[in-house]
């Protein structure tokens, strides 16, 4: 179990490069020991087994230094594309859904914060300022226009409704996306691993009446529109009605 944990949060963090640096390894280390003391299953803070402990530190520089690490990166850079994929998503829809939206120091940018105090980093605030004016990162573009949407159509945010807009065709379950008031419409991909297998065919998403623009790209659509074509630049749209 602590195995198949510790796992997972080195594949979260692990570098496409596959060159892991002084810094990640003391990062790493740092919160491999509070996980295992706070899952308090074989060690805690209030009794710490040094011998566990010892062997779980001995075990991640085994993963970092051995044979191990060059499959972790071959995997990673296999899927790369569908986590920032699935990071853009999940931050659209954090930004657009009901309730109110959070963006925690930092990620404004693909970040690989641990938990606290691994978070508390400094941010390099002048990065996101130069990134946030030449708007080509992704997900700052994302941020951006969303928060700016939520700005200039308050009514369709705070007070509008929540549709669900349903695809169709054979890919229409790697589609969510959803209406916020009438002139506001969000769509994104999921599992898009098996999506680059199959790809789009003739999926389409039935826009509501009128001509939508993406907040995003400038992509201009109406009606039942392919989903080749709505996410041919990112795998998320930020549609607004045109006029709206």
């Amino acid at each position: 179990m602590t195995g198949q944990f510790l796992w997972q949060n080195v594949f979260g963090v692990w570098p496409v490069s596959g060159e892991v640096s002084a810094a990640l390894r003391g990062r790493l280390h740092t919160y491999a020991e509070k996980a295992i003391r706070e899952a308090a299953w074989h060690t805690s803070w209030h009794n710490p087994n040094r011998a566990f402990e010892d062997d779980v530190h001995g075990w991640l520089d085994l993963v970092l230094d051995g044979p191990l690490a060059s499959e972790l990166t071959g995997l990673v850079a296999h899927l790369n594309s569908h986590a920032e994929s699935d990071a853009l998503a999940a931050k659209l829809l954090a930004l657009t859904v009901p309730g109110v939206p959070d963006v925690y120091q930092g990620s404004e940018l693909w970040d690989d914060s641990l938990v606290d105090p691994d978070n508390r980093r400094p941010v390099d605030y002048g990065t996101r300022r130069v990134a946030l004016k030449a708007l080509q990162h992704p997900k700052i573009r994302v941020l951006a226009a969303a928060l700016r949407l939520r700005r200039t159509h308050p009514e369709s945010f705070l007070g509008g409704a929540y549709h669900p807009v349903f695809a169709a065709g054979p890919a229409a379950d790697h589609v969510v996306a959803f209406r916020r008031g009438d002139d506001i419409l969000v769509a994104v991909t999921r599992w898009t691993v098996r999506l680059q297998q199959t790809g789009w065919d003739h999926t389409v998403l039935p826009l509501p009446d009128g001509s939508w623009t993406d907040a995003l790209t400038g992509f201009t659509a109406s009606g039942h529109t392919p989903a080749v074509e709505l996410f041919a630049d990112l795998p998320v749209v930020l549609l607004v009605r045109d006029n709206a």
